[in-house]
């Protein structure tokens, strides 16, 4: 009973005490009521009704013979009435009703319950005081006249009792919400009705001293019971369930009370509202923490049963770490209580033991944490102060839960709400409990880099406090949040991690580079697991080609690029090796890169072997395989032998190209390029070859002027044909090339190029790229400029479609230019910018063949070379139009 007093003093509840002042005569000349009835009884003449009409807002003296008659339904018998008398006008349906004041005691020995009585009203005083009808003497008070108590010597004068048998006076039944002014001064039952929490466990009133309780409905509607502190029964325990209540009904303003006469007319012994129970004397434990949780199946659950557990408040919100909240751990565990309150240590002190019936509470998971609370328009939330009564019985005593000691990897579903222990951990970063005034999440490890978050609340009163930098234990509650978290009760919880942090790089797994870059290389996250790789420095920054903070490693097959946050000392050739934690890997299209390496992560850095490079071809070097791998590139040489290494400068191998680029802050960026042709030794950055000094570039072999590569002087155009007879339905044109070497040529890179009539510019679509042919000595290479149509005519099938519009397609006044492999203009027929229409370069309807003694290509267009035959042109030329196929002999010079 103690506890549910403690916290019923913790509620908001209004609980009224009324003192009575009680006054008894004391006067020589008093002469009792009379003890027999009177047979002829005065005539009623008036109504309960028309008497209250009387009343007109202030105290009113009847003048008037006036008469009414009504039935007792009050009575002092057990004490809690004194000093009046309550009648109605009716023993089982009554309508109206008085209270009449007498200065007299044990008024139920004269007027018992149900006794008829008439009441002579002359002379009486009447008053409406707050809505209860009140009859009697008077008195003054202040200057302020009142109904007071009739004097006894007065009594007979107004009190007939009648002779009839005594009525059994018959209570309505009434629901809190019927109730009106018409049942004032009327014996009622309310129906339905229970004590708040306020009154609970408490007695009808206290000694000599008048109480006030509330009773209510389960809709929330209240009646107020008042009870003298000189009843029989004021010690008695109230009643602690639902149920009927019998009284007469009074007013004071808007507030109904109700008077009980004894102790049978209380009859409130169902069960309370909502089914909840609830308990004086503190219940016994009859279940564990554990068991409770363990009746979640999967949504959340309002227990119905009676169970009860008990348990130690390890955690409350003294120090602002917790809000809304407690936690209780019992034997088998810890759970999180919700409760919609603040400054709970007040009631709910840390250590204390606290019983819980948890009868009504509402069983839920919060971001996969057990939790306590309750339903409230269908959400849940935590339990508010007027509902305390319900659940908690708190103890005197106190008791020190023993953390339970823990491993961070160990850690359990089980554990979740239990004050552990965790030793050996450290925070990994310098900083305070709260950041930025927001609720902050700290990292700790234990030296095997396995981590969890300590969850700190903005409302911590220590915030601002450094986090503690040694290694040592740190107790909490551990909670959940994505992941498992502890939180702190106060500093006290850290203040054993005082010992020498540990370093847990040291402890780091290997893996091979080849492993991480499978497993991280795309994530571009920061590594968590305490993992480390081993290679050797393939390039540094000691020539300046890179950058003082960067380096490369290499391991195996892989390699990748390092970047340190301040300027290192890895020498190239040393095996290292690093520790991963903390750092980050990204990918773009130099390759990969692993960022934020600081020297603690260098764990070793020992002289290795060289690694050697790997020999491929330039599609090897371009196809993004081999990024950060020290490779070899064979044959290359400069093209321009008057540069210097800095900028870009152009390796070729006189049939393929690309560009490479060294930094102008390199050291040997301003010395002249190696002359001569041999191997280039790098790292693929992207298209970009990295090298490290000059010493890379191993040309031991003699420069080849690629001027003579990809060229040939025996390419040459043998003939181009416009046939008279050509149509869109039947094109004949085509263009023969003749090799008139020795020696086979590969057509690799050459092409046909078109000047259109007077263009100035080859037209871009003519173009005909030859690369893929080789010419054989001594042979023709014909191109149509429709295949289909060629070999219809001609009988056999070209060499190579040009397409229409292309070079082979020309209407015999353009001029066409013949481009070998270094992209130069090796042959010409006509003038670049002049229509071949009426010159010596016009073959409109006719041909122009290449004379056989002709054996070598010309840069410039030589008439002489060439026989043409056409229908307009200039002086020289063959005026005589040529028909296919007997006019032209293509494929044969």
């Amino acid at each position: 009973m103690q506890n549910l007093k403690r916290i019923i003093a913790f509620s908001s509840f209004i609980s009224i005490t009324l003192m009575l002042i009680f006054a008894c005569v004391a006067d020589d000349e008093y002469t009792p009521p009379k003890d027999s009835c009177i047979e002829e009884m005065p005539t009623v003449n008036i109504t309960f009704e028309a008497v209250k009409a009387l009343y007109k807002g202030e105290v009113l003296q009847i003048q008037e013979e006036l008469i009414i008659e009504g039935y007792i339904n009050s009575s002092d018998l057990t004490g809690n009435f004194f000093g009046s008398i309550h009648f109605q006008n009716h023993p089982s349906n009554p309508t109206q009703g008085f209270q009449l004041e007498l200065d007299l005691r044990d008024l139920y020995l004269f007027y018992p319950m149900g006794q008829k009585i008439y009441l002579n009203l002359k002379g009486l005083y009447l008053d409406n005081n707050k809505g209860t009808f009140k009859l009697g003497g008077t008195f003054s008070a202040f200057g302020n006249l009142s109904v007071g108590r009739l004097p006894a010597t007065k009594i007979n004068e107004h009190i007939l009792v009648s002779c009839d048998a005594v009525s059994v006076i018959t209570p309505k039944k009434y629901l809190i919400s019927e109730l009106d002014s018409t049942m004032v001064n009327t014996l009622v039952t309310l129906q339905n009705v229970e004590l708040t929490p306020a009154s609970l466990c408490s007695t009808y009133a206290e000694p000599q001293k008048a109480k006030t309780h509330i009773l209510k409905d389960c809709e929330g509607n209240e009646v107020f019971m008042e009870n003298s502190g000189f009843a029989d029964f004021q010690a008695a325990l109230l009643p602690l369930g639902n149920g009927t209540i019998t009284g007469v009904l009074t007013r004071n303003q808007n507030n109904y009370i109700l008077t009980v006469r004894d102790l049978e007319d209380v009859k409130m012994n169902n069960v309370r509202c909502r089914g909840i129970e609830y308990y004086c004397e503190t219940p016994i434990a009859n279940t564990t923490i554990q068991s409770i949780k363990e009746m979640y199946k999967e949504t959340s659950i309002t227990l119905k049963e009676s169970l009860v557990i008990k348990g130690v408040i390890t955690a409350n919100d003294s120090s602002g770490n917790f809000y809304k909240e407690i936690y209780v751990q019992d034997e088998s565990g810890g759970i999180n209580i919700k409760i919609e309150e603040i400054a709970l240590f007040e009631t709910f002190q840390l250590n204390h033991e606290i019983t819980i019936a948890v009868n009504g509470i509402t069983l839920h998971k919060v971001d996969g944490e057990f939790v306590l609370g309750v339903l409230k328009d269908d959400a849940f939330s935590g339990i508010q102060e007027e509902d305390f009564y319900r659940f908690f019985y708190l103890g005197e005593e106190t008791q020190h839960v023993i953390p339970k000691v823990v491993e961070i990897n160990a850690i359990s579903e089980k554990d979740l709400g239990s004050l552990v222990a965790i030793a050996s951990v450290q925070f990994i970063k310098e900083s305070t409990f709260v950041v930025s005034n927001k609720d902050t999440k700290s990292a700790v490890t234990d030296c095997f880099a396995n981590e969890i978050f300590v969850s700190t609340s903005r409302r911590f009163k220590n915030g601002d406090s450094l986090l503690p930098q040694e290694n040592g234990i740190i107790i909490g509650v551990l909670q959940y949040d994505e992941k498992y978290q502890l939180r702190i009760r106060s500093l006290e919880d850290v203040l054993q991690m005082n010992t020498e942090r540990c370093n847990v790089l040291q402890n780091a797994t290997e893996i091979s580079l080849e492993t991480l870059l499978m497993g991280f290389g795309e994530t571009s996250e920061e590594i968590v697991e305490n993992i480390k790789i081993r290679g050797i420095i393939t390039s540094n920054y000691s020539t300046l080609n890179l950058e003082e903070t960067k380096a490369i490693m290499q391991s195996g097959d892989v390699g990748i690029e390092l970047e340190f946050d301040a300027p290192h000392q890895l020498k190239v050739n040393s095996k290292i090796e690093i520790a991963l934690r903390g750092l980050r890997i990204k990918k773009d299209k130099n390759g990969f890169l692993l960022t934020k390496i600081t020297s603690e992560h260098i764990l070793s850095s020992v002289d290795g072997n060289t690694i050697q490079p790997e020999i491929i071809g330039l599609e090897a070097f371009l196809s993004g395989n081999y990024q950060n791998k020290l490779v070899q590139i064979n044959n290359f040489q400069f093209k321009d032998l008057n540069s210097t290494y800095g900028g870009e400068n152009e390796l070729t191998n006189c049939e393929d190209q690309f560009i490479i680029s060294i930094s102008k802050t390199a050291t040997f960026s301003n010395a002249s390029v190696v002359k001569g042709r041999g191997n280039v030794v790098g790292i693929p950055f992207g298209n970009n070859l990295y090298v490290r000094d000059a010493m890379d570039f191993q040309f031991t072999d003699s420069y080849e002027d690629c001027s003579l590569k990809n060229t040939s002087t025996s390419i040459l155009i043998s003939e181009i044909a416009d046939p008279d007879n050509s149509n869109t339905t039947a094109n004949m044109r085509f263009i023969e090339l003749f090799n008139a070497g020795s020696e086979p040529v590969s057509l690799s890179g050459w092409s046909l190029r078109r000047y259109t009539n007077s263009n100035t510019e080859f037209t871009a679509r003519s173009v005909i790229d030859l690369t893929g042919y080789t010419m054989a000595p001594l042979s023709a290479f014909v191109i149509a400029a429709d295949a289909l149509s060629f070999e219809v005519v001609y009988g056999f099938p070209p060499d190579l479609e040009g397409g229409t519009g292309g070079a082979a397609d020309s209407n015999g006044d353009d001029t066409m230019h013949l481009v070998d492999g270094n992209g130069k203009v090796v042959d010409v027929f006509g003038v670049p910018g002049e229509d071949g229409s009426g010159t010596n370069h016009e073959f409109e309807d006719g041909r122009a063949v290449r004379n056989t003694t002709v054996v070598k290509n010309n840069t410039d267009y030589t008439f002489s070379e060439w026989t043409i035959y056409n229908d307009t042109g200039a002086d020289g030329t063959i005026n005589e139009p040529k028909t296919a196929p007997q006019d032209f002999n293509p494929k044969t010079r």
